[in-house]
């Protein structure tokens, strides 16, 4: 049975504007303890800023107090569907080298996959048991 990147990606998403300073996205990052925040044109996430782009934008002496998130963030936001499962995932971060993917399931963003957590589960795809009820590894919480 093929690993669903349901039960890997994390289910935690902090959304802001496009027009957001980096200081809030920032403070976003380290209050909501997450590694990236997706960025919105309205309804739609258009974008994503990785802690390392904050760090590219520091590096660059760029004003946190007025630049606003459109300006630092990866695009376009890569993603693949909930229900697919890892090689696809695994894939799809290969041919865009992006390091995370939006992932979706019925039109809205549901999780974030990163491709450090999906390599290491790769190895453990065919040691684990399953449970179909809870979607997830037995030592894997949240």
């Amino acid at each position: 049975m093929a690993l669903p990147i349901s039960h890997i990606m994390r289910t935690k998403v902090v959304f802001c504007e496009e027009g957001t300073p980096l200081k809030k996205v920032s403070e976003l990052i380290l209050k909501e303890n997450v590694g990236s925040v997706l960025v919105n044109r309205g309804e739609l996430s258009v974008g994503i800023i990785t802690g390392n782009d904050l760090l590219r934008a520091v590096l660059r002496a760029v004003d946190f107090d007025t630049t606003p998130a459109r300006d630092i963030m990866s695009q376009p936001l890569e993603t693949c569907e909930s229900g697919q499962d890892l090689d696809h995932a695994l894939k799809k971060f290969e041919q865009t080298g992006r390091t995370r993917l939006a992932v979706i399931k019925g039109g809205k963003v549901v999780g974030i996959l990163k491709k450090s957590i999906a390599e290491r589960f790769k190895g453990l795809a065919g040691v684990y048991q399953f449970s179909p009820m809870t979607r997830s590894l037995p030592f894997r919480r949240g």
